[in-house]
């Protein structure tokens, strides 16, 4: 008798016919038994759950699988109870008569899904850390990023300044410039650390994906700076800094070098030029001295003039130091006002001056001498000029002229002054010097002068011509002058003259008795 079900006797086999309701889920339950009979229970979820897979390259990827491995748990969940229900019909309560085979199988199906449930666990755990660790590996990345951009733009900036071109003058300037070096050089050990915690997250990212075998994609998608090129830049920032060491230490050296002959030249210099002032002074002094007499006065600059020309390597070293100088691109000295420009002009100042000085008091001794001056008249002389040389320099201006000789009681026109300057200062300079100035004097008291003096009158009168006319004496002397030299003037017998021209030069002559007109 066949066994009876609870909803009552069990129906024929399958295939063979509907099969009616018989248990209390329905028709799901003589179906599953009947494609757990024929073997047509899905056993391939094992195999596919227990198959190796690829961790997802990123965190993308890695979702993609995380949401195929929920989808594929939601049918084994169903299959374990449609297990369940295998496991009820595998009952012997059902009588079966092939009831081991089907216990067997049931068995084998138990298994299986317990197998099923532990690969699917062991699934879950290895896709949920592998998601874990892509997000690890994310943050290094990001992280990476934010740190290796700005260390990448400080080296870029630390090679520009280390092969900055420098142009320097002085010491302090390069030691300036060391001074900011040192001080960048004192930052490389934090920069360097920098660069080994940049490294640190690369390295770290290699390290999670070699240890639990992902293959992630080593490009950062935050950065395109790579390793490669921040380990060269900072192979180069190293090798520039010894470079730029070596640069600002030669530089040093040069700049200690042009100090050197800076300080050398203002040496010299300091010492020529108010040596050179001083025996300007001392010869001024000896030239306008009223005491001692014109031999005297020329034994001290014979004696000035030797020492001037003993002191000439002295000048002539200080060209040499100028010439290193010029040669090193030196071109300010904060040691010394003076310039060898100066030095010069004042060298040659000085040796034309002895020269001319002792050349004036040679002609005073001669003038003396000649014209039977005093030793006391050249004092009354050298007194007077002193006085009126307001600027003290040797030599009086017109106006200081004019005022000396009005105190020594003349009675000046503009004619006659003009007449006195032509004597004093042919060359029209506007200044009479001591020597001038002692030949007017001596002309003045002597008698065999007067007819030179006329002449020269007349001469200015007639602008520097041999003769001169009726119309410019009685324009440029009082009538009742004009009218006696115009009836005295003998005619002018010279070539080249006008009618009515007449000799002013005779009649001068004639006038003080040196002539038989």
């Amino acid at each position: 008798m066949p066994p009876t079900y609870p909803g009552g006797p069990m129906p024929p086999t399958y295939p063979g016919g509907p099969m009616p309701p018989i248990y209390p889920g329905g028709p799901v339950l003589p179906n599953l038994f009947y494609l757990f009979l024929t073997g047509q229970l899905p056993h391939g979820t094992v195999t596919h759950v227990q198959t190796d897979f690829e961790a997802g390259k990123d965190r993308t990827t890695q979702a993609g699988y995380e949401s195929y491995r929920m989808s594929s748990e939601n049918p084994t969940q169903g299959q374990g109870k449609n297990a369940d229900m295998v496991v009820c019909l595998s009952s012997s309560e059902l009588d079966y008569h092939d009831v081991a085979s089907v216990n067997q199988r049931c068995q084998s199906i138990c298994d299986s899904w317990d197998k099923l449930g532990t690969l699917t666990q062991k699934r879950r755990e290895s896709l949920e850390r592998t998601e874990k660790l892509l997000e690890t590996i994310d943050q290094l990345f990001l992280e990476f990023a934010k740190r290796s951009a700005p260390f990448n733009n400080w080296m870029e900036g630390a090679m520009e300044d280390l092969q900055d071109m420098f142009i320097v003058h002085t010491i302090e300037e390069v030691q300036s410039l060391i001074a900011a070096h040192e001080q960048f050089k004192a930052t490389l050990p934090e920069a360097d650390a920098e660069r080994q915690a940049i490294l640190g997250i690369h390295n770290e990212v290699q390290k999670i994906s070699q240890s639990y075998g992902i293959k992630a994609n080593i490009n950062n998608p935050y950065s395109s700076i790579t390793t490669e090129e921040l380990l060269n830049k900072w192979e180069k920032v190293k090798k520039l800094v010894p470079q730029r060491d070596g640069a600002l230490q030669e530089e040093m050296a040069r700049q200690h070098a042009h100090e050197r002959l800076r300080r050398q030249f203002a040496a010299q210099a300091n010492l020529i030029g108010p040596w050179i002032q001083t025996r300007m002074e001392e010869i001024g002094r000896c030239s306008l001295e009223i005491g001692g007499t014109l031999e005297d006065q020329m034994t001290q600059l014979k004696q000035f003039e030797h020492v001037i020309v003993a002191y000439k390597p002295n000048i002539d070293k200080l060209e040499g130091d100028h010439q290193l100088i010029q040669e090193s691109l030196v071109f300010d000295n904060k040691h010394t006002n003076y310039t060898m420009e100066h030095i010069r002009v004042g060298w040659e100042l000085l040796l034309t001056t002895i020269a001319r000085t002792i050349n004036e008091i040679e002609t005073q001794i001669l003038t003396r001498d000649a014209k039977g001056i005093s030793q006391q008249q050249m004092n009354d002389f050298r007194s007077s000029f002193n006085h009126f040389d307001r600027k003290k320099n040797g030599a009086m201006e017109t106006d200081d002229f004019r005022a000396c000789l009005i105190s020594m009681g003349y009675d000046l026109g503009e004619v006659e002054f003009a007449r006195i300057m032509m004597l004093v200062d042919a060359n029209g300079t506007g200044i009479v010097s001591f020597q001038s100035f002692i030949d007017f004097m001596t002309r003045e008291t002597a008698d065999t002068d007067t007819a030179e003096q006329v002449v020269a009158s007349f001469r200015i009168l007639a602008a520097d011509k041999p003769y001169i006319l009726v119309d410019e004496l009685r324009r440029e002397l009082p009538p009742e002058q004009a009218e006696y030299c115009i009836m005295r003037m003998p005619p002018f017998a010279g070539p080249g003259a006008p009618p009515g021209a007449l000799d002013y030069a005779a009649f001068s002559t004639a006038l003080y008795g040196e002539s038989d007109l």
